[in-house]
């Protein structure tokens, strides 16, 4: 297996990795934060292939928050049209066969990967972050108006892929401020697994436009040494604070 091969198949970003062996990185994305669907194409021998995601489909999947559980796993495996490719216990996506099947199974393995993707949205843990949403745009309205808030507003990414954040803040000079809430686990944990998707997002727009304001917003209530460890590993791509002192950012926005 070739880059030229694969190319001449699908069309994907393809980099030789090894041996008779490349790692295809499909056009689709997995969530919101523009991460690629991405696998590893394999050629044993002359008549045979062996496709494998690496497990990142599902890890992705996990750092979301989502529960991958064997149940969960039996319902993947049941995507339809779904013949060539599986999850197997170790949570990878592979794939072998008969070479002149590569082809049929690599398309099989994009559809559970997608099939993951969409069901993330539904598995994905989603009360403490639909509520701290809220209490961040309800936080911000009281500090500089609704009108000035925008939701759901979108950004084109280094990846190409329209990146969504939850909120958007209008300053007084027309400047755009996207605004990223995380909250925390049982009200008292970081979630480690929003951070990490967050912080994919961010780079994607950072990469894509450095004069964006991007700005993280904890809530309250996280102990200090792992708030400071979430802190500095997002303040690489944003500026940070917490819901505590959003009043204060948000009246130095609108000011400046």
């Amino acid at each position: 297996m070739n880059c030229d091969r694969l190319r001449a198949i699908t069309g994907w970003h393809c980099i030789p990795a090894g041996t008779g062996a490349v790692r295809a990185v499909a056009p689709f994305t997995l969530g919101r934060d523009g991460r690629h669907a991405t696998f590893y194409l394999a050629q044993p021998s002359e008549g045979t292939f062996y496709l494998t995601d690496g497990g990142e489909s599902a890890m992705h999947a996990a750092q979301s928050g989502v529960d991958i559980t064997k149940s969960r796993l039996d319902v993947l495996n049941k995507t339809a049209g779904v013949h060539f490719a599986h999850f197997g216990p170790d949570l990878a996506i592979t794939a072998s066969g008969p070479i002149d099947e590569a082809e049929v199974a690599l398309w099989d393995a994009v559809k559970l990967a997608m099939s993951l993707s969409f069901s993330s949205e539904k598995w994905m843990p989603k009360l403490d972050h639909i509520r701290f949403r809220s209490l961040v745009e309800k936080t911000l309205a009281g500090s500089v108006g609704q009108g000035r808030i925008k939701t759901g507003y979108r950004v084109i990414g280094i990846s190409g892929h329209a990146v969504e954040f939850p909120l958007a803040l209008r300053s007084a000079n027309d400047s755009i401020f996207l605004i990223e809430p995380i909250a925390l686990l049982s009200g008292e944990k970081i979630d480690w697994g929003r951070v990490h998707q967050v912080y994919g997002k961010l780079a994607d727009v950072k990469q894509a436009d450095s004069v964006t304001n991007r700005v993280v917003v904890f809530e309250d209530g996280a102990g200090a040494a792992e708030f400071g460890r979430a802190a500095t590993l997002l303040a690489q791509n944003a500026e940070i604070t917490t819901l505590g002192g959003l009043p204060d950012w948000s009246q130095r926005v609108l000011a400046a």
